[in-house]
């Protein structure tokens, strides 16, 4: 494609995400299905350029799946990845089997050949791991129980994929020698790049990211974690694994770190605009005239998928021992396609297993599983009566709860100090001595962690990061000190602490005379000017020297002190 063709289709993406995105908010409905609509609609007005080719599709989206999956990735930590290893291998294994099975038989009935059902079979056991965890996030959920056996079943097809993939030449007829050798050289890398990227990357990252955020630069610190982030991501996919689970292991290893909020903070904005492109993405690749020729298999697709794998699913997490009511929210989550029928349908075409039709019907039933998953939630809620007791049947005692670690304590009523300089010490060092909890946040990492090491809750980013203030407790603090010299990023993060916390008592600094009003427009409750307290001190001992008392020194003192800044907030005004 020409730049010109890039860029032009860019803007046309982007201006009917936001058109859909707006319709789809209005309607209270989530914004993905607002991006899938607009891929559908502007799919016909493309045509112009002539057929857009799916891997440009896939270039387009592996940027929004990255950005997706590692912000993810960072809300997860290496201890609770390990800590869902008997799910991911129990749960998982017994998923995909049921699926392929029932799935197999289902496509058979219908007249697909062996390989076209077989091929069929594992698309459909596959569920989207970026849709998945990114509907978790938007209920809500990830902090939730239904969240640890969704996430589990999701990361083992991830690596399921590797076999998956190897097999398929299998079925076009290949020899049989040459795809087992395959598959154990791609299991052989797959395993080792899992342990390069795990074992070795948590060690390793945090201590590049610690040398990189001394440097002081925002851009460099930034730029660095997109490096790490769409490197892995690349690595993965070159090693056998799904590109997706690359990006989300990155951000694993970030969230080993204490720059996880930080990153997440800077990563969020540009999973936000191009996460619209993987979304809008599957729209575009529909091909609604070809579509209609093969609606049935399309249908049944879809029904296998969406309800047939949504209630085998549920059924697995009952075995595995959670209550009803969290298995039938976990299939609700599993319950479309996933992101990988992009690979698993090129490759079948590629190797004449399945033709363009079968193809159609595919990416036709992937965009329906893809609108229908908010409607299953619903439904898993509000049918609960009756989907839940065949599940009882076959509940279990909760032997894999075991595991799961009690949610930690929440921050309620603490202090939080933006800036641990010479003003933010002086206020930690009270606060410390009267033992009363707070939490500091600093850019420099050589502070960060020598508090830890002291055992003060301390956060390295930036104030004005609103994933930073969130890891602070601002919705649940008392107080929130701002002693950073920094003017600009003092009054965003008076604003952002404001909205979230309306009754928050915020005592910001103001280096300038003319930023006092402006931080109290901002709301800040109180704006301490340090020249101008400085100057109420000298007063205070230059009229103790003429022998005035110190109580009229002190009401001398107040009232400049009211006048100068009711003084301040009337210029302000």
């Amino acid at each position: 494609m020409e730049r010109e063709v890039i860029f032009l289709l860019f803007i046309i993406i982007a201006g009917t995400a936001i058109v859909f995105g707006l319709v789809a908010a209005r309607l209270r409905q989530p914004v993905i299905m607002g991006y899938l609509l607009a891929g559908l609609v502007i799919s016909r007005v493309l045509e112009r350029f002539g057929t857009i080719e799916p891997e440009v599709v896939q270039a387009f989206a592996d940027f929004g799946v990255t950005f997706l999956m590692f912000s993810l990735g960072v809300h997860f930590s290496f201890r609770e990845l390990v800590e869902l290893r008997r799910i991911v291998v129990r749960g998982g294994l017994l998923q995909i089997g049921l699926t392929l099975a029932l799935a197999w038989v289902i496509y058979r009935t219908l007249g697909l050949t062996t390989t076209q059902a077989f091929l069929l079979a594992e698309l459909s056991a596959i569920s989207s791991s970026v849709i998945g965890f990114t509907l978790m996030e938007l209920r809500g959920t990830l902090s939730q129980p239904a969240a640890r056996p969704t996430a589990a079943i999701l990361l083992a097809q991830d690596i399921a994929v590797i076999p998956l993939v190897a097999i398929i030449p299998a079925l076009a007829g290949s020899d049989p020698n040459e795809v087992l050798f395959s598959l154990g050289r791609s299991l052989l890398i797959a395993v080792t790049a899992l342990v390069v990227i795990t074992v070795l990357g948590i060690p390793v990252v945090p201590t590049l990211l610690f040398h990189i955020a001394r440097m002081g630069s925002r851009e460099l610190f930034l730029l660095s974690v997109v490096f790490f982030a769409i490197g892995t991501a690349i690595g993965s996919e070159w090693a056998g694994l799904s590109f997706a689970l690359g990006a989300f292991l990155a951000g694993i290893v970030v969230s080993e770190s204490e720059f996880s909020y930080q990153v997440l903070g800077g990563v969020l904005p540009l999973r936000d605009v191009f996460g619209v492109m993987f979304f809008e993405g599957l729209g575009l690749l529909a091909d609604p005239a070809g579509l209609l020729e093969v609606w049935p298999l399309a249908l049944a697709i879809l029904v296998t998928v969406t309800l047939v794998k949504g209630f085998l699913a549920a059924l697995v997490v009952t075995l595995l021992g959670y209550p009803p009511a969290i298995a039938l929210r976990s299939g609700a989550f599993l319950a479309q396609i996933g992101e990988f029928f992009f690979v698993l349908g090129l490759l079948g075409l590629q190797v004449g297993i399945i033709d363009r039709s079968i193809y159609n019907a595919m990416i036709g039933a992937a965009i329906g599983s893809l609108l229908l998953n908010t409607l299953l939630l619903a439904i898993a809620d509000r049918a609960r009566w009756i989907l839940e007791p065949p599940l009882r049947l076959v509940a279990r005692a909760p032997a894999l709860q075991e595991s799961e670690r009690p949610p930690s304590a929440t921050l309620r009523g603490h202090v939080v100090i933006a800036g641990y300089g010479r003003s933010g010490r002086e206020v930690g060092r009270v606060l410390q001595r009267r033992r009363f909890r707070f939490v500091v946040i600093d850019r420099d990492p050589v502070l960060v962690r020598e508090l830890r090491r002291t055992g003060i809750e301390a956060i390295y980013g930036d104030v004005a990061n609103e994933q930073v203030l969130l890891a602070a407790g601002i919705p649940t603090a008392r107080v929130f000190v701002v002693a950073i010299p920094d003017a600009f990023a003092a009054e965003t993060a008076v604003r952002l602490a404001r909205a979230m916390n309306p009754t928050l008592d915020i005592i910001a600094r103001a280096d300038r005379r003319a930023f006092v009003a402006r931080l109290v427009e901002a709301g800040a409750t109180e704006v301490v000017h340090p020249s101008f307290e400085a100057g109420l001190e000298m007063i205070r001992h230059t009229l103790h020297r003429f022998g005035i008392s110190m109580q009229e020194i002190q009401a001398i003192v107040s009232a400049r002190r009211v006048d100068y800044y009711e003084e301040e907030a009337t210029i302000g005004e």
